[in-house]
């Protein structure tokens, strides 16, 4: 464990981060007095420019940097980062470098996470936006999933405005390390660069596309006490180049996995990357990138606009997407547990979250306008298939392989009387990037 009884170094890890997609970090009642969404989120007042703006709670990084670096300690030792159960409780061991880092009930953590604030560049315009979230209500019935319905004729329905942070928006990132080696530096950037894979997210409604993030501009620097007679208890600081300290975690991860004991990660808990050794191109965790080529015009309704934009630009969220699917699923009468393996439950003992990530579709070029994506406009977006089974990943990419429509019959404008309708896509792969642990080892 780490010595805090004497001044030993310490590291500076600061960043950039922009968000891809929206983020939502819920700021709860004491939002409330800055925000006039039902639902707020978390926000800083500053009383000197009384301007309450959005920021990342270092509590909240610091947890997403502690799950990841422990979900890839465990799938090259398992034996790391150990979580052990007390009366039900999940315990941290206390003893791994993991804990040694990040704290546990044996020691306090080496490493402080500040919160993240808006980058000076950003301003305050146009950071907070309005968008709804709906959800079709379904009931079991015989082992599969059927749709509640009003009087028996229109689906059941929840809409719910949610206040989030736009896109595009960045925050600079600062991270503390005392008495910590290279290594333990290292790991917090192969977590940081996690963000920059997909596979690292930030905040609450992850799987419907919020959370996406990049980071850029990573700087380490250290400080340590002069060891020069003529500068005694003067601090000395030194720059180092980040990418060294990557080599020295990847030299960590192959000692934690010896070639010859290797045995394939089984388990699909999240804590894990499953099949990250001998798993194909449609098992495991990997991340596909898909070009969306609107066939007709899109338009769906959001908070007080014609159609969803973020920051002005049409888009098309990936809750309305990874909802359609669902529902295909659902219609095509796929068995209820396999759409609880896939899209996640909170009912019964196999409570877990879905095991698709679905982003927003973003816009490759500009349009004139803002009401509307127009017919044979291309738009970017990812799935993030994690630890997913091939018989899984078969039952959606079936799906994506047709044109399809992907909002309900009203947003749609589809009648009895008209087959004219909006908001038909094709969505086409144009890459796919698995977790391979050699592979991540190379990078």
């Amino acid at each position: 464990m780490i010595d805090f009884d004497s001044f030993s170094n310490r590291w500076e890890i600061s960043a950039k981060l922009t968000l891809v997609t929206p983020m939502r970090i819920g700021g709860g009642q004491n939002a409330g007095a800055y925000s006039l969404s039902q639902a707020p989120v978390m926000l800083s007042y500053d009383a000197q420019t009384e301007i309450a703006e959005p920021f990342i709670p270092g509590s909240s990084l610091k947890g997403v940097l502690r799950s990841t670096v422990e979900r890839i300690v465990r799938t090259f030792n398992e034996k790391e980062a150990y979580i052990g159960v007390e009366n039900n409780d999940r315990v941290l061991c206390g003893k791994c470098d993991v804990c040694s880092v990040f704290g546990s009930q044996e020691a306090g953590a080496s490493i402080r996470v500040q919160d993240a604030h808006l980058s000076s560049v950003m301003g305050n315009k146009g950071v907070l936006e309005e968008r709804p979230h709906c959800s079709t209500e379904y009931e079991l019935k015989a082992g599969h999933y059927v749709m509640k319905k009003k009087n028996n004729k229109v689906p059941k329905t929840q809409l719910r405005q949610e206040e989030i942070v736009a896109s595009n928006t960045s925050f600079d990132i600062k991270i503390n390390l005392d008495n910590a080696d290279e290594k333990d530096v290292g790991m917090i950037i192969l977590a940081l660069n996690e963000f920059n894979h997909k596979r690292c997210h930030l905040g609450g409604g992850v799987s419907r596309g919020n959370g996406f993030a990049e980071v850029f501009g990573i700087r380490v620097k250290r400080k340590i006490v002069s060891s020069n007679p003529e500068k005694l208890f003067q601090i000395e600081t030194e720059s180092i180049d980040p990418y060294h300290f990557c080599d020295v975690a990847k030299k960590y991860l192959r000692k934690l996995r010896k070639i010859d004991d290797r045995m394939e990660v089984e388990r699909r808990d999240f804590d894990v990357y499953y099949k990250a050794y001998k798993g194909t191109e449609s098992e495991g965790t990997f991340v596909v990138k898909y070009n969306v080529e609107t066939l007709t015009d899109f338009q769906m309704p959001g908070a007080d606009e014609v159609t969803v934009t973020s920051r002005g630009v049409p888009v098309i969220p990936g809750s309305t997407i990874k909802g359609f699917l669902r529902h295909k699923l659902i219609a095509d009468r796929v068995p209820a547990d396999t759409v609880d393996e896939i899209f996640g439950s909170v009912k019964g003992n196999n409570q877990h979250r879905g095991r698709i990530i679905v982003s927003d579709a973003y816009p490759e070029s500009d349009f004139p306008g803002n009401d509307k994506i127009p017919e044979g406009t291309n738009l970017t977006m990812w799935i993030v298939f994690d630890n997913i089974k091939t018989e899984e990943f078969k039952l959606i990419d079936d799906i994506l392989s047709k044109p399809q429509v992907i909002t309900g019959n009203t947003a749609a404008g589809k009648t009895r009387k008209s087959n004219s309708f909006k908001n038909q896509v094709k969505f086409v792969r144009i890459e796919s990037k698995r977790f391979d642990a050699e592979e991540f080892l190379k990078q």
